[in-house]
């Protein structure tokens, strides 16, 4: 039985790459033959034209399972690991306090697994991949285990993440509202195969395709905010060919955001 056949992926500088598709499609393999875990048994697997063999510091990886140890505290498995061998521990606790306080866990350095909801315990664990400054990041389903209220608080850091660090990430989900909120690139998997990839607006408004069947499908819309109304807690949205009114943003005038429009909240 083939697991996976005829993918062929390129992946560009900074792009946040979304694999999605039924469970047993390949997605997953896939994340694995890149993190260097499993040897596909036909074709290569290159990263900066390099084969890639073996896990390494240059690929970060997140599963699901948080994998954190329990007698450490949150500093001290963000820190702990082969990323922090060799290096000055100035350097490493400098570095650990970085990403303690980017993924918003400054006043939890000091606590313990145990101490954490399931949604901190995971940025924990992204944290703990960002350690070794890789120039990929891989992550397995990382929201699955998680409750909806987990998953929305989470989200915000994973897009602050996408925007500070500029490295490219291999997400794989089935969740359409985490692919609608990080992804720039998405690739449709069924059965084994890729049956499509492209950018994810395109994506999305193609009729042909699985996401634009069903209760979650929609569009994404790149909007600029253009007013804060106070009187309504309302903010203005304003795109090419129209504007919405949402609910009040914590944005800056002229900022941009990113607006999922649902197909069953559209009346004609």
């Amino acid at each position: 039985i083939t697991a996976l056949e005829g993918a062929n992926l390129s992946i560009r500088k900074g792009e946040f790459v979304c694999l999605i598709g039924p469970s047993g499609c390949g997605k997953s393999a896939l994340l694995r033959m890149a993190g260097g875990f499993e040897t596909p048994s036909e074709g290569t697997l290159r990263m900066w034209g390099a084969p890639i063999t073996a896990p390494g510091p240059d690929r970060g990886m997140v599963f699901q399972d948080y994998g954190l140890f329990p007698w450490l505290t949150v500093a001290g498995n963000i820190g702990f690991g082969p990323a922090a061998r060799g290096r000055p521990r100035a350097e490493v606790q400098a570095t650990t306090r970085r990403f303690v306080e980017m993924v918003g866990l400054g006043r939890f350095a000091g606590a313990y697994p145990h101490q954490l909801s399931g949604g901190m315990k995971q940025r924990v664990a992204i944290a703990r991949a960002l350690l070794a400054s890789p120039r990929l990041l891989l992550m397995d389903e990382p929201l699955a285990a998680l409750d909806g209220e987990s998953r929305a608080a989470i989200l915000p850091y994973l897009e602050k993440l996408h925007d500070a660090l500029a490295i490219p990430v291999l997400y794989v989900t089935h969740a359409i509202e985490e692919v609608a909120r990080l992804a720039d690139h998405l690739v449709l998997f069924e059965a084994g195969r890729v049956i499509a990839s492209g950018p994810l607006r395109e994506m999305l408004t193609r009729l042909d395709l699985p996401t634009a069947r069903g209760d979650e499908s929609g569009v994404v819309i790149d909007a600029r905010v253009a007013l804060h109304d106070p009187v309504y807690a309302q903010t203005r949205l304003e795109f090419p060919g129209g504007s919405l009114w949402v609910g009040r943003l914590a944005k800056t005038l002229g900022d941009t955001v990113r607006v999922r429009v649902l197909a069953r909240d559209v009346s004609l």
